[in-house]
C-alpha cells in the first residue's frame, strides 16, 4: 500500500518548481536516501532520530510534495519505487553538491582558489597523479586537491553520486555500465614483479611446481587482473594464483614484496620507477592480454568545475610529456 494518501495516485501534473522549492527541505532528501539503505520504517526512524509515526508523516510530506508513491510496503519492510529511484538519484546529487559546497566554501575562507576531488586508481597513483599535483600546484598554487586511493568498486559509485570530481584509473566495464564518460590517456602492458633476490630469478629454466610454491599479492582474489595473471599461469601449466595479501596501496604492495617471497603483478610504467631505484625486479612471466587503457573518468550529468578541468589539463600534460619521452 502507498504512504501517500489516495488521492496523490491520479496522474496529476507534475508539482511547479515554485510549489516544490517553496516546500522541500534538505531533510527530505536526507531521509530518502536513509529509507533507501534501511528499507525499514523503523530502522530509518532511529537513524533520523524521530518516532516511527514521525518518520512516516515525513515520507508521507515528500510523496505529497513530488505527488508521486516513492515506496512500497512489503512483507519484510519497505521498497522502493521507480519514482522513488529517480528521486533518490537526485536527492544524494543534491546532497553530495551541498557538501562541495560547503568544503569549497572553507576552501576559499582559508585563502584557497578552487578544490578538486580526485578518485586514483593504483595504476595511476605512483606516477601520474603525484606528477599532476606537482605540475598543477606549480602552474597554479592556490587550488586544493583532495586524493581518494581506490578501486573501481568504491570509487566509481562516488564519481557517480558527486562526492568526487574526476577519477583516473582504468576504464573498466562498470564505467560504461554507469553510464559515466571516459577518456582514454593510454595503454601499457603488466609485468610480474618480485624481490631483487627472489629465489625464482637465481634459475631462468624455473618450472610450474617452482612458482606454484609462492603466493601473491594482489588486489583482489578475483577480477580482471586476476583473471590475467591465471591466464598467464595457466600457460606454463602452473596453478591459479593464490593470493595472500589484498592491497590496492602501490607502496604497501612494493613494502611487502621487498620483505617476502610473495610475488605481484603491476602496470609496466608503475613497475619501471621501482626497477630503476631497485626495489624490485621483473620475472619472466608473460601475460598476452591487456588491461583496459588508463583514462580520465567523469559523471557526464555533473558540470565541471574550473578547477577540475585545471587538473585534467595537467594530466593530460603529464602524458603527452611521457608519450614524447
Amino acid at each position: 500500500m502507498p504512504f501517500a494518501s489516495e488521492s496523490k495516485d491520479k496522474e496529476d501534473a507534475a508539482p511547479s518548481a515554485g510549489s516544490l522549492f517553496g516546500r522541500l527541505r534538505m531533510r527530505h532528501l536526507v531521509a530518502i536516501e536513509i529509507l533507501a539503505e534501511r528499507k525499514n520504517i523503523r530502522q530509518a526512524s532511529q537513524a533520523l532520530f524521530l518516532s516511527q509515526p514521525a518518520a512516516t508523516k515525513l515520507l508521507q510530506e515528500i510523496e505529497s510534495i513530488f505527488e508521486a508513491r516513492l515506496f512500497e510496503r512489503t512483507a519484510h519492510g519497505i521498497e522502493i519505487t521507480p519514482q522513488g529511484e529517480v528521486l533518490l538519484h537526485w536527492a544524494r546529487k543534491a546532497m553530495a553538491d551541498m557538501d562541495a559546497a560547503r568544503a569549497e566554501i572553507s576552501a576559499l575562507r582559508d585563502g584557497w582558489e578552487g578544490r578538486v576531488r580526485v578518485g586514483v586508481f593504483p595504476v595511476a597513483a605512483s606516477m601520474l597523479v603525484p606528477e599532476a599535483v606537482a605540475l598543477l600546484s606549480r602552474s597554479r598554487p592556490g587550488i586544493q586537491v583532495e586524493l581518494q586511493e581506490g578501486l573501481e568498486t568504491t570509487l566509481l559509485p562516488q564519481l557517480e553520486k558527486g562526492r568526487l570530481d574526476c577519477v583516473i584509473g582504468r576504464a573498466t566495464h562498470l564505467a560504461a555500465a554507469r553510464g559515466l564518460s571516459h577518456e582514454t590517456l593510454f595503454e601499457e602492458p603488466t609485468v610480474v614483479v618480485c624481490a631483487v633476490d627472489h629465489p625464482l630469478l637465481e634459475s631462468p629454466d624455473w618450472t610450474n611446481a617452482d612458482i606454484d610454491r609462492y603466493e601473491w599479492i594482489l588486489p583482489a582474489r578475483s577480477g580482471q587482473l586476476y583473471a590475467l595473471v591465471a591466464s598467464g599461469l595457466a600457460r606454463r601449466r602452473a596453478a591459479p594464483p593464490r593470493v595472500a595479501v589484498e592491497t590496492s596501496s602501490i607502496l604497501t604492495l612494493v613494502e611487502i614484496l621487498r620483505q617476502s617471497r610473495l610475488l605481484s603483478a603491476i602496470a609496466s610504467g608503475v613497475a619501471r620507477r621501482f626497477l630503476e631505484i631497485g626495489l624490485l625486479k621483473t620475472l619472466d612471466l608473460p601475460l598476452s592480454a591487456s588491461l583496459h587503457p588508463v583514462a580520465i573518468i567523469t559523471n557526464h550529468a555533473a558540470s565541471m568545475h574550473p578547477a577540475t578541468s585545471m587538473f585534467l589539463q595537467a594530466v593530460r600534460e603529464v602524458c603527452a610529456k611521457h608519450s614524447d619521452a
